[in-house]
């Protein structure tokens, strides 16, 4: 027994005897002047012990069982941990600690200016299957594409009184990031000597973004950046791919960094993120850092305001993503006078998986982003948002186009069907994508689609073997809603694809309800066919006075299956069939009742391409047509009034004779009253019907007896704008202190104001020559022109402006 312990001592003595510690000094009277020579010149069980300096150095650690440390970690003085610094220089990650490495403690540095291109980890990454120790370190004011400070790629760490700050992530976790990159992970904070997290940016999970969770996650802090955080600073996501929400972080916060404000912010082209953001004269500069400033409250919810004018990252250092956060409204001052533009961050470029896009929302709640134009430049796969996690995204007054999707769709979104979406008069246009489409939301949404435009794209994929994503795809759920949209000259080049499609959630089984009204779906090319509605569980669709003309393809229309009515609607198309009954591959369960009321149908009932089983039906009513819709024409083939009704078609006054049950919106796809006549019309144009009065701008009752009127009516070049005051009063009048010609297209949207004279009475005449505030040529189409008067509306009138190629 005695000579086999002194074998083992014999054994173990040597190696005591060689753990050696190297100092690194930068005036040469150490043993090392650069700190990763002397890292490789350790033998396990070293300690490279690292005196005061600035080391511009990207290190890499491959060692087991070594110690890298300043004086901090011999003497307990915190001040060295300031004046040892290991500085990335904005090249590379600071420090790697390669993949399979083992009981590596880092201590006592300022670990700053790293960055990960390509990859996980600016100021420190963490490879794979390793294990570290974190002493007492200061990680601030580094960059990655994910982990701005600390990336974690299925590695072991435990942290100690270390602090990450003002570190940046252009994806995810701006302070720390951790995946299981194939393997498990351990994260560990020390409750006693506790760390720091604070003020980092990321697109999503400013502080932390963890994913991939098997268990909880206690964080014990001296600081964080707020009291209590959200998803938006601290994301965690667990592995269990059908709940994201498995397991969670359990917070315990000493101090918080900041506190949120508690009300609507302003940003500005010429503002300056030093100020305090509260009113106009004192707005933040960034989009991004107002929504970080603002207070998220479900009870009142608060408003960045982003004033006139082009933000972007060359005009005016706008940082992208922007990262949402739940309960705030984004609100710009129009689509005419508030653009974003979308471009590249100048040195971390995009790997798999990532694209540019504008903005970025996991598990964000009821947001709005409204009033604002967005472009993109100089970047070849760009969006405007995704949001995943089960996010809800709320868009209003918006106009997309010069996007250049690549890996995904313009706007992509795993929603959530616990709470209502609303997209309101949104413009998609002028777009062409290789693969996901302009609109591609994968999880379901509930809510409503009204005002909204999708038009002029192309998705150029093409594959033998699988089908292209439809350029707009929309998991829906429970009831969804489409009213007054237009999806025109939407082209798929893929010969089995389909252009548009609305499937319904399978999980829970329940009875979906989909409803088209007014709506327009013309000149879709599509060779697998043009839309499809459909789901399982028999669901309720409704299509009222919507107008299908001018699509083609080798197969049909539209397609649908459950109960289905088709009431005062056209239906005339280049394809073989105007519409198919989905066979829902066979399932006994499901069942196709088809009806078509006071409705044209090219080739009547035999345009129908049915799946005879037992249970379904098709009533093609006596009220139904088979006949030319006689469209209006006059204009290009791809403008929507193209397809409204000429004064000779049989669908004037066709309708059904009662429209209340319908629940149709007041007005048609121009603007115009729904119905007019006292009778309705079939599709999704009212003929002869005048402009549409809203609430929204009322009469002004004490400025009395004026007349606007416009010549000539239609027109090419210019049109006349009269506004007379028949008893030389109603501009001259005491009350009067503003007014304006102010002109409108038929979505809504503000194209011009043409300011008069509030004081000068009796007659006065402008004239519009068909531009906009621009000076860009208007297209072709119906427009509203209104006399406001102290900014409210006092009367309008409609004019018709030829297409301008004739100008």
């Amino acid at each position: 027994m005695m000579r086999f312990t002194l074998l083992i001592l014999m054994v173990i003595l040597p190696c005591l005897a060689f753990s050696t510690t190297l100092n690194v000094k930068q005036d040469g009277t150490g043993d090392y002047t650069v700190i990763q020579t002397a890292i490789d010149a350790a033998n396990p069980g070293d300690t490279v012990l690292v005196y005061p300096g600035r080391y511009f150095e990207n290190l890499t650690i491959g060692t087991d069982n070594l110690t890298l440390m300043s004086l901090e970690g011999t003497t307990g003085d915190p001040a060295y941990i300031d004046t040892t610094i290991i500085d990335g220089n904005n090249i590379n990650p600071c420090i790697i600690i390669s993949q399979h490495t083992s009981d590596n403690t880092i201590r006592g540095f300022s670990i700053t200016k790293g960055m990960r291109s390509l990859g996980n980890g600016g100021g420190l990454a963490i490879g794979l299957g390793s294990t570290t120790n974190l002493i007492n370190c200061k990680v601030f004011q580094n960059q990655a594409l994910t982990g701005g400070g600390i990336g974690i790629s299925g590695a072991d760490i435990t942290l100690h009184g270390t602090s990450l700050y003002d570190n940046y992530a252009l994806q995810l976790g701006g302070g720390m990031y951790a995946s299981t990159g194939g393997s498990t992970y351990n994260i560990t904070f020390d409750p006693v000597n506790r760390c720091s997290i604070y003020n980092n940016r990321a697109g999503s999970g400013q502080d932390i973004y963890i994913q991939h969770a098997t268990s909880d996650l206690d964080v014990p802090l001296e600081t964080f950046s707020v009291a209590e955080p959200s998803s938006y600073y601290a994301t965690y996501i667990s592995a269990s791919p059908n709940n994201f929400n498995t397991y969670q972080i359990n917070f315990d916060i000493l101090h918080a960094h900041h506190q949120e404000i508690d009300s609507d912010l302003y940003v500005s082209t010429v503002g300056d993120d030093a100020n305090d953001g509260l009113s106009p004269a004192t707005a933040l500069k960034t989009i991004h850092e107002a929504i970080y400033r603002v207070a998220s409250d479900s009870l009142n919810q608060k408003t960045v305001h982003i004033l006139p004018g082009v933000y972007s990252r060359t005009d005016n250092d706008q940082v992208f993503p922007i990262a949402m956060k739940s309960w705030v409204i984004v609100q710009g001052s129009g689509i005419d006078t508030t653009t974003v533009i979308l471009e590249p961050h100048p040195s971390i470029p995009l790997s798999y998986g990532y694209w540019d896009i504008v903005f970025k929302a996991t598990r964000v709640y009821n947001t709005t982003i409204a009033g604002m134009t967005f472009l993109s430049r100089n970047t070849d796969d760009s969006g405007l948002l995704l949001g995943n996690k089960l996010s809800t995204i709320n868009l209003k007054d918006i106009h997309i186009s010069e996007f250049y999707p690549d890996y995904s769709a313009v706007i992509r979104l795993s929603s959530s069907s616990e709470r209502k979406t609303i997209w309101e008069n949104v413009t998609i246009e002028d777009i062409i994508v290789p693969n996901r489409g302009l609109v591609n939301i994968d999880l379901p949404i509930f809510g409503s689609i009204s005002n909204s435009t999708f038009r002029n794209s192309v998705s150029t994929y093409v594959s033998s073997s699988v089908g292209a994503h439809s350029l707009i795809g929309i998991v829906g759920d429970k009831s969804l809603e489409f009213d007054n949209c237009e999806f025109s000259n939407l082209t798929m080049y893929d010969d089995d694809s389909i252009a548009i499609t609305v499937i319904g959630s399978q999980f829970p089984q329940q009875q979906d309800h989909f409803s088209f009204k007014n709506c327009l779906f013309s000149n879709n090319n599509s060779q697998g066919g043009v839309m499809n509605v459909a789901s399982y569980n028999n669901p309720r669709i409704d299509i009222t006075n919507c107008t299908f003309a001018g699509n083609q393809g080798d197969a049909y229309t539209l397609m649908v299956n459950g109960d289905v009515n088709i009431t005062n609607s056209i239906f005339y198309n280049d394809t073989p069939y105007q519409i198919k009954v989905n066979p829902m591959d066979g399932n006994p369960n499901e069942h196709t009742n088809l009806t078509i009321d006071h409705s044209l149908l090219k080739d009547g009932i035999a345009g129908i391409m049915p799946y005879p089983v037992p249970g379904n039906t098709i009533d093609f009513l006596p009220s139904s047509i088979n006949a030319d819709p006689l469209f209006a024409g006059g204009f290009d083939i791809h403008d929507p009034l193209y397809y409204s009704l000429s004064e000779f078609s049989p669908c004037i006054d066709s309708g059904t004779e009662h429209t209340e049950e319908l629940a149709l919106p007041p007005y048609d796809l121009a603007g115009n009253w729904r119905v007019w006549n006292n009778r309705i019309d079939m599709g999704a144009f009212e003929y002869g019907s005048e402009p549409w009065v809203t609430i929204d701008d009322p009469v002004l009752p004490p400025i009395p007896e004026t007349n606007l009127t416009t010549y000539p009516n239609p027109f090419s070049a210019f049109t006349n704008i009269k506004v007379s005051a028949l008893n030389g009063s109603a501009i001259k009048h005491a009350s009067v202190h503003s007014a304006s010609i102010t002109i409108y297209n038929v979505k809504g949207q503000k194209v011009k104001s043409i300011e008069l004279d509030p004081h000068k009475a009796g007659e006065q005449i402008t004239a519009w020559d068909g531009r906009d505030a621009e000076g860009v040529l208007c297209s072709s189409g119906v427009y509203i022109v209104n006399l406001m008067v102290n900014g409210r509306k006092l009367s309008g009138k409609k004019v018709t402006l030829f297409a301008a190629a004739q100008r």
